[in-house]
């Protein structure tokens, strides 16, 4: 399966790669789905890399992060996700960020690529669809805020303060 999702975001090109790129362990920060992050240990598979990858505390539970892709030049970083929630049938889930200069601002893309393995991808592909289509869409929105205000989403605020929100970050400390 295959989604992507794009906004317009008032702001410059470089403004909104800083954030997703350069800075990518810190989507704790704006990402109202994530609640803490940080940098994955290990070495880089991509010697661009601002790190090997990330690991997250997520309303869906932890997931570590591997940049699978990284290209400054193109504005392009490109990540697997594994979770230990993740079902037995989803057999890979990789997330893309491609940036490009739009007007005075930035299109701002992603696309999510999802492996889910037969007979589950006839059964239950629609409704994961829809699934994984609102948890875009709210980080797409999340990003957007945030490159343009430079302040978390409100969605984003309403997120931290919550009872799981405090265990993950203080889990994580």
């Amino acid at each position: 399966m295959e989604l992507t999702i794009s906004k317009q975001i008032d702001a410059p090109l470089e403004k909104v790669w800083d954030i997703v790129g350069p800075n990518y362990t810190s989507a704790g920060d704006w990402a109202s789905s994530v609640y803490v992050s940080g940098a994955r240990p290990g070495t880089p598979k991509v010697a661009q890399a601002p790190a090997a990858g990330r690991i997250c505390e997520t309303s869906l539970g932890p997931f570590t992060e591997t940049i699978e892709a990284y290209d400054e030049a193109r504005h392009v970083v490109s990540y697997s996700a594994t979770g230990a929630k993740m079902p037995g049938f989803m057999k890979g889930l990789r997330n893309t960020w491609t940036l490009t200069p739009s007007g005075t601002g930035t299109k701002a893309s992603m696309t999510l690529r999802a492996d889910i393995a037969f007979p589950m991808n006839i059964l239950m592909g629609w409704m994961m669809k829809m699934q994984f289509k609102k948890a875009l869409t709210e980080t797409i929105d999340d990003l957007k805020v945030y490159a343009e205000t430079g302040r978390p989403s409100p969605r984003k605020i309403k997120a931290d303060a919550s009872q799981k929100a405090i265990t993950a970050r203080q889990a994580m400390a």
